[in-house]
């Protein structure tokens, strides 16, 4: 994980995407939603700012970045959120796939795994539950700062929006919302160390109603988990909606492809130069590395 000050100085988004691989055409129209831009890359250092950045991967297709892109993840400023979408097995998972993710999963602040079949609806469900949290007014505000205090609590994240049931209590309904958004079926995420929950309902909602619903939520939640709220009325709703961003260690659905995919072997492309990739034994120990520039999917070279 990144890990350093990410704080953007009067970003010029409070949301952008950039879409890799079978995503990008996705990552475009979804740059046309109120409050989200679409960038063709990832903002460098002195580019454009926005306080969270969202990188859609495809890598359930085969498609890796090259090198440069995973660079301009390093060096830019704001939050970084990759959503990848996930194979359904190791077998789909081709090595160099693997390493590459691996080094996408280093270089963000946390990762969306989007399980399979649930691509396209998870990404939507990320980008505009993201983009009305941060855009939305409310009685109790969240902001960009809310958003990476909890995205750092952990790896692994999930973000979606849950309704509740209608039954006119609005502290119940507001944790069904977020239970009904916490179970998501696109999501591939283990128990919440930290979760941000903005309650969005009509004029039932009160401020009084919003504490018993955290009170209700902090429940249905770990013990040591954090908990981060907020409120907003909107008096056209008859319900109440929960905008949910949760972190954890891990997503377990994907740790175990991640697992079993096997090990690169000589005679591979390299993903960083497309040169050939050969055997070198060191002491003890044996690795594969590129002939030409010396990657081997460490920070290592021989």
């Amino acid at each position: 994980m990144r890990g350093d000050d990410t704080t953007v100085p009067d970003p010029e988004h409070a949301l952008a995407v950039v879409g890799h691989g079978g995503l990008a055409r996705l990552g475009r129209g979804l740059g046309r939603a109120p409050g989200v831009a679409s960038l063709s890359e990832p903002p460098t250092a002195d580019g454009e700012r926005a306080a969270v950045t969202v990188l859609l991967t495809d890598f359930a297709d085969g498609a890796v970045p090259p090198v440069e892109w995973f660079d301009r993840v390093t060096v830019g400023a704001g939050l970084y959120l990759a959503v990848v979408a996930a194979p359904a097995s190791a077998d789909a998972l081709d090595p160099t796939v693997a390493r590459a993710v691996r080094r996408l999963r280093g270089a963000v602040d946390a990762t969306v795994v989007l399980r399979p079949g649930h691509h396209r609806r998870g990404v939507r469900a990320t980008v505009t539950t993201l983009a009305d949290l941060l855009a939305r007014p409310g009685v109790v505000n969240l902001d960009p700062a809310d958003v990476r205090t909890v995205l750092r609590a952990g790896p692994t994240a999930a973000v979606a929006t849950g309704t509740g049931t209608e039954n006119g209590d609005a502290a119940s309904d507001a944790v069904t919302a977020v239970q009904t958004a916490l179970d998501a079926p696109h999501a591939d995420v283990g128990p919440p160390e930290a979760v941000l929950v903005n309650l969005v309902g009509g004029p039932g909602l009160s401020l009084a109603a919003a504490v018993d619903a955290v009170d209700g939520i902090q429940q249905a939640v770990p013990d040591d988990a954090v908990l981060i709220w907020g409120v907003a009325v909107e008096p056209s709703l008859s319900t109440v909606h929960a905008q949910v961003v949760a972190s954890s260690a891990s997503a377990p659905l994907f740790e175990v492809v991640l697992s079993d995919a096997r090990e690169p072997t000589p005679g591979e492309a390299c993903p960083r130069c497309g040169g050939h990739v050969a055997a070198y034994t060191l002491g003890d120990s044996r690795t594969a590395a590129c002939e030409g520039c010396g990657y081997s999917g460490t920070a290592r070279r021989l």
